[in-house]
């Protein structure tokens, strides 16, 4: 029913309005109806219908419902997406509204459902991302607010809000509910949601959070029992970095991020806005748990003890694809849990829906809820990590929470020893073996292409097939070459790609010329007592593999640096043994790759027999 009707007037509206001011429209129009459902006895409707000017009427009855019910107040002049709608497609839409005849129940089902399916087709609402229902579903379920205080900071259209007073409801309880919104459209969606839902314990207001937050008690901020913000991935705060820099409240202590992304400062409100018992979730993007411009903020938030959990998401909004997190802030934390961390990693639960649409099922919500509210640890899932322990205040859930299984390209699916794995904590690591160097920045200001030039540049297109090709390398000049000697390579050094799909890894072979390395290159050079080509074959092997792909966690694209490899530990024997090894193997491959030739010779002869007795032969000639 509901679903039939949004998309009846849908197909009416089509043409005239786009499809988020179609939300906006139905919204304000579906009101009408919810209001004749609760007061019969006033027909705004019929009176609008009736009336020569239908637009001086809605306009007329609009302002009237404003002054009526103070929760409506302000809301529908910020809701004019109908100015463009011609007067008949207004009749006809408000004629179906009206001979509709549902009851106030029935209203919000629609109004809720208006929204759901926009969400679906493309996630926002004014410009702004909705709230996937799943998500708030799982973020309210590990709040569990039945009483006290609920607060939004970018509240958008209310879904979050919505979502708690339904929980609290629930359990036979109500939430005091306070949100801010800075888009005013949103804003006035919002207030006629929560109306809708029957919602009256709320104080919704509209401004920027960041540079004025609206719920203060005397000179400080509210402070509430359970906060939930899903803010604006990637939001520059360039405009706001006065304000920011003079905050009254003090809300920026942990420090300020870098002014391109402004999620930390969003969690540092939502921090100092939670009491002394309060719990929090945050919403955020990965980058923002590992990006190194932002570890200082970590880490000072980390010395607080209040993050109780994170959880990593697969990328269930709908208008971007990218895994999302859930951090969960506790200022009260269990014994259990202090000065440690639950990482869940729940990247792979979700289902497509529709248009290649992940979501999280209600047995995904669930068996997370579960996983976090009984500290439970599973493999290759969760993990309790003591703060300590977290390497460069990386909050990373597939960074903290070691899988043990992956996929290689040479010998399929593999699974590691998680008991192997931790040894190997024991073990020396490239850093302590070797040191690494990195590679000119290759750029036309500064060297160019010169058949004459006195520099040879391995780039990241010249490591091929594990062995590189130093006759055919371009030459190039060099107009400043200090600290050109840092770039240059020897004998035996090893080179690892930084950048690509796959690493590749050689070893720079006897050379009389002078040969450097570009900046998509790492160099490493190793002390005595150890063999190149064994290190190599160790960074190839699945092991090497896993180490090299368990430090990129978290990143969409293959990117390593010299920070990375220096804490991958290795396996390492006597650097006879190491000679011997690789001897004995190469002698080996030498040997399986000159049968394989001569079967693949046999091959070939035993085809041309075939093509022979077919009589085929006769007609072509190899050359």
């Amino acid at each position: 029913m509901e679903n039939k009707m949004n998309y009846k007037i849908a197909q009416i509206l089509r043409g005239f309005i786009n499809t988020e001011e179609m939300v906006e429209v139905l919204s304000k129009y579906y009101t009408l109806g919810y209001i004749e459902a609760i007061n019969s006895q006033n027909s705004h409707i019929d009176r609008i219908l009736r009336s020569a000017d239908i637009n001086k009427e809605l306009e007329n009855t609009f302002n009237q419902l404003s002054n009526e019910y103070k929760d409506l107040e302000g809301v529908f002049e910020h809701l004019n997406g109908d100015s463009k709608v011609p007067r008949e497609v207004k009749y006809e839409v408000l004629s179906i509204i009206k001979e509709s005849n549902l009851n106030k129940d029935k209203w919000k089902l629609i109004i809720d459902q208006l929204i759901e399916n926009k969400n679906e087709s493309s996630g926002k609402i004014s410009g702004e991302s909705i709230t996937p229902k799943c998500l708030n579903e799982l973020g309210i379920g590990i709040l569990e607010p039945r009483q006290g205080s609920f607060y939004d900071g970018t509240c958008g259209i209310g879904e979050t809000l919505t979502e708690a007073n339904n929980y609290a409801k629930r359990n036979g309880n109500y939430l005091e509910l306070y949100g801010q919104e800075i888009n005013l459209k949103n804003w006035a969606m919002c207030k006629i949601r929560l109306f809708v839902n029957g919602i009256y314990n709320k104080n919704i207001k509209v401004g920027n959070t960041l540079t004025k937050p609206l719920f203060t008690e005397g000179n400080e901020l509210k402070m509430f029992d359970n906060v939930m913000m899903n803010f604006p991935f990637g939001l520059t705060w360039r405009d706001e970095k006065e304000y920011v820099e003079k905050d009254p409240y003090n809300r920026f202590i942990f420090g300020k991020p870098p002014v391109s992304n402004a999620e930390w400062l969003f969690i540092s409100h939502m921090i100092k806005s939670l009491n002394k018992n309060g719990k929090g979730i945050a919403i955020t993007s990965s980058g923002t748990l590992f990006r190194g411009s932002e570890e200082t903020i970590r880490k000072n938030i980390l010395s607080l003890d209040c993050i109780e959990a994170v959880i990593a998401l697969p990328g269930i909004m709908t208008m971007t694809s990218i895994p999302i997190n859930m951090m969960v802030i506790n200022m009260d934390k269990d014994t259990e849990l202090k000065n440690k961390i639950l990482f869940i990693n729940a990247e792979d639960m979700y289902e497509i829906k529709g248009r290649n649409q992940k979501v999280l099922t209600q047995q995904h919500v669930e068996r997370i809820i579960d996983i976090y509210k009984n500290r439970k640890e599973i493999e290759d899932i969760s993990s309790i990590v003591n703060i300590r322990d977290i390497e460069g205040s990386n909050l990373l859930a597939n960074k903290n929470v070691l899988k043990t299984k992956m996929i290689s390209n040479e010998f399929g699916e593999i699974k590691f020893k998680k008991e192997k794995l931790v040894e190997l904590n024991q073990s020396k690591t490239l850093g302590e073996i070797g040191k690494f160097f990195r590679g000119i920045n290759v750029v036309p200001s500064n060297i160019e292409e010169d058949e004459q030039g006195e520099y040879k540049i391995i780039n990241l297109s010249d490591l091929r097939d594990s062995e590189i090709d130093t006759e055919s390398l371009q030459r190039y000049t060099i107009k400043n070459n200090a600290r050109i000697e840092s770039y240059s390579v020897k004998k035996g050094d090893i080179l690892i790609s930084s950048r690509g799909s796959n690493i590749k890894v050689c070893i720079v072979p006897e050379h009389e010329d002078k040969i450097l390395i570009s900046q998509n290159v790492i160099g490493f050079r190793l002390k005595e007592n150890n063999n190149p080509q064994y290190i190599k074959t160790f960074l190839e092997s699945p092991l090497g593999e896993f180490l090299i792909n368990y430090k990129q966690a978290g990143t969409n694209v293959f990117s390593l640096n010299s920070k990375d490899l220096m804490q991958i530990p290795v396996i390492l024997l006597p650097e006879e043994e190491q000679v011997n090894i690789i001897e004995n193997y190469q002698m080996e491959y030498r040997k399986i790759t000159n049968e394989i030739q001569q079967l693949n010779a046999k091959l070939k002869k035993a085809k041309l027999n075939l093509y022979e007795d077919m009589g085929l032969t006769s007609t072509f000639e190899i050359i």
